[in-house]
């Protein structure tokens, strides 16, 4: 028994050996070299993690470069956009409630400044509102503050107003602190009245006096003015080449619509001291339109005129002659008729237009012809040397006026200066 269990162990034993021989070999094996399964899945996690790493720091850079690249865009095409059209940054309640304050000077402007006109009446300045000149005090656009007396006439030197006085410079233009008038040294206040001023008899009276003296006496010469309506037209350049070749001066009464389709001639006009004339924008009777609709008439032609020239229309022919109490309340420009009505319009006829004005002329006369016919400047061709060598002096309107004395206020008709 004992020989078998000796031999049976050592098979055992032997066995065991061998047995334990493979499993260190396989146990070896396994732990030098991880199992395809596990190889892939570790090495997967790990290149995902990469590439989502990856692409997120490859993103973040694309969308940091993008938006600086807009960020550049936008903000050189607000430069651009800022020269070429500057857009105002919109103000607060407070800021608009002080918009008509002029920047510069802080005083509150006129309302009526926005709307209004500047023109001349001869050699003074007035303010049109809606074809009606302004009186009182105004501050204009530029903060400046202007005069003007109850004939709508800027005021300039020393003005008196309400028992102050104040001194307007040569542009009409209020002064304020020390100035100097004459050699005499004054001070203004801030709200530009003289310090120390006290109202006198004696000041009235030598104010009245001054502007007595400022009127023009009446002249020997005969004077005469020539006038024309419903142009300009390609026929008025050539009565501009004889006014211009015989020193003589006429008054045009121009009708809104034409004016743009011959500027030229309109700025020869004013080159060769003709008198600019308003006839309202489509001739029409003023005597039948309200208020508003006479001053749409009579502003839209001065702002036509003022595009061209600088400056409105210093007198008014309303069409046919027609006027009644509204257009004199609302014409704020001398309306001027005539003495002669030549009919040239009518007749169309060089000999009868001659006749009609030489058989009835005379000094203080006011000549009604039409620029917009070209029989109307042939019969002008002849009648301005005859009427020159005759002694007639051929002047505006305004210088017809002030030759016999007159003054030519707003909103009042004159048909002649004769006496």
């Amino acid at each position: 028994m004992s020989g078998h269990f000796f031999r049976t162990n050592r098979w055992l034993v032997t066995a065991a050996v061998l047995v334990c021989i493979l499993s260190g070999g396989l146990f070896t094996h396994s732990a030098a070299a991880p199992s395809r399964d596990h190889s892939e899945n570790s090495t997967g996690v790990l290149i995902a993690e990469n590439t989502k790493d990856n692409k997120s720091t490859q993103t973040t850079e694309k969308v940091t470069d993008l938006k600086e690249t807009k960020s550049t865009k936008d903000t050189g095409d607000t430069e651009k956009k800022a020269t070429i059209t500057p857009t105002p940054a919109k103000s607060s309640a407070k800021e608009d409630s002080s918009a008509d304050k002029d920047q510069e000077t802080g005083n509150k402007v006129s309302p009526e400044a926005k709307k209004g006109v500047w023109t001349t009446s001869g050699s003074d300045w007035i303010f049109l509102v809606d074809g009606t000149a302004y009186t009182g005090w105004l501050t204009d656009t530029d903060g400046k503050q202007y005069y003007f007396d109850k004939a709508g006439i800027m005021q300039t030197g020393w003005v008196d107003v309400e028992n102050k006085r104040y001194y307007m410079d040569l542009d009409g233009i209020m002064q304020t602190g020390d100035i100097t008038v004459d050699g005499k040294t004054y001070h203004l206040n801030a709200d530009g009245s003289l310090q120390g001023y006290e109202p006198s008899a004696v000041t009235a009276q030598s104010d009245s006096s001054d502007k007595k003296s400022k009127k023009k006496k009446k002249t020997t010469q005969k004077t005469i003015a020539l006038t024309f309506d419903d142009g300009p037209s390609s026929f008025t350049d050539r009565l501009l080449d004889c006014l211009e070749a015989n020193n003589a001066k006429a008054t045009f009464f121009m009708v809104g619509k034409e004016i743009l389709s011959f500027p030229d001639e309109v700025k020869r006009m004013k080159a060769l001291g003709c008198e600019l004339g308003n006839h309202t924008y489509d001739h029409t009777d003023l005597a039948t339109l309200s208020a508003s609709d006479i001053s749409s008439e009579i502003s839209r032609v001065d702002q036509e005129l003022v595009n061209l020239t600088g400056q409105g229309a210093t007198v008014v022919r309303p069409p046919y002659g027609s006027v009644n109490d509204t257009v004199k309340a609302t014409v704020g420009t001398p309306m001027i008729l005539w003495s002669i009505d030549t009919l040239d319009w009518k007749t169309q006829d060089v000999q009868a237009t001659v006749e009609e004005v030489m058989n009835n002329v005379q000094d203080g006369s006011i000549i009604l012809m039409h620029d917009i016919y070209s029989t109307s400047v042939d019969a002008a061709e002849i009648l301005i040397p005859q009427l020159i060598e005759d002694g007639y002096q051929l002047v505006t309107v305004h210088e017809l006026a002030a030759a016999h004395g007159k003054e030519l206020n707003p909103g009042i008709t004159y048909g002649e200066f004769t006496n």
